[in-house]
């Protein structure tokens, strides 16, 4: 059995890949600042803010998933004006880099970096800084997979909740996305961890391109919610800014929005 040092895994997308990787009959290593509970992973308490149990929890391991990130906007679920001007780089850049650092030390075969789809093209802080992580990850000396994905219906839920309290909802109506559920994305990034070090792979997406107006809409009918939408378009330089948030050529998931919404 190979081992594998997963990184964010305990969070949504995380969890699905350690349980699938556990499932084909690998051994699975968390790099976390918490035990996880159970015996089935071993966790190495840590931190990749700061660097603490990095060099621990990359030891000895065949692979590397990693899935860790820090967008302050998507922890509370709302936008802050500091969001567009400025992103911690602790996690995705320094702790990417330090990771890689160890990485090579260790001898680790493959990196497999989960990314997001349009960085390099982004104008948004914490998008700029999943690019640098990027860019940090091809120059490396360890054989590398950069695997992207749209925005996941998670995260547009958990905006969606936080927007409950406001009876007017502002939705640009020419700012369009195709976001996807993260756990039909974790069989791909296990796949493409299984296939070996291929450079970027194709992105990944959910089956449907909405705009935000559509998103708001089948969110309140879902949660019975009855608030005004008020639709407008954004600016194209403001379009620009915020890069490209489809992928029609990639791989598309199957659960739609409004699915995903009645299960969860």
């Amino acid at each position: 059995m190979d081992e594998v040092l997963v990184t964010g895994g305990s969070g949504h997308l995380g969890t699905d890949v350690v349980r699938l990787l556990l499932e084909r009959g690998d051994r699975v290593r968390v790099l976390s600042r918490t035990p996880r509970a159970g015996a089935d992973v071993r966790t190495v308490e840590g931190d990749l803010a700061t660097g603490r149990g990095i060099r621990e929890a990359v030891s000895g391991v065949r692979a590397i998933v990693h899935a860790a990130t820090l967008s302050p906007a998507a922890r509370r679920g709302h936008f802050l004006p500091v969001d567009f001007v400025t992103s911690p780089p602790d996690v995705d850049v320094h702790g990417t880099r330090q990771l890689l650092d160890e990485a090579q030390r260790a001898g680790v075969e493959h990196f497999l970096h989960v990314s997001i789809v349009g960085v390099q093209q982004s104008k948004v802080p914490y998008l700029r800084r999943k690019a640098e992580a990027e860019n940090i990850v091809r120059s490396a000396a360890v054989p590398w997979t950069i695997v992207p994905a749209t925005p996941f219906y998670w995260l547009l839920a958990r905006f969606h909740d936080h927007m409950r309290k406001q009876r007017l909802w502002i939705a640009p109506s020419n700012l369009r996305m195709q976001p996807g559920d993260s756990a039909e994305f974790a069989p791909y990034v296990v796949e493409s961890l299984g296939t070996g070090p291929a450079g970027d792979r194709p992105c990944f997406a959910g089956p449907e391109v909405l705009s935000q107006a559509d998103i708001a809409r089948q969110y309140q009918a879902a949660r019975d919610v009855h608030h005004r939408i008020l639709e407008f378009p954004l600016p194209g330089f403001a379009i620009g800014a915020g890069g490209p948030q489809t992928c029609t050529d990639g791989r598309l998931g199957t659960t739609t929005w409004a699915q995903w919404l009645a299960k969860h």
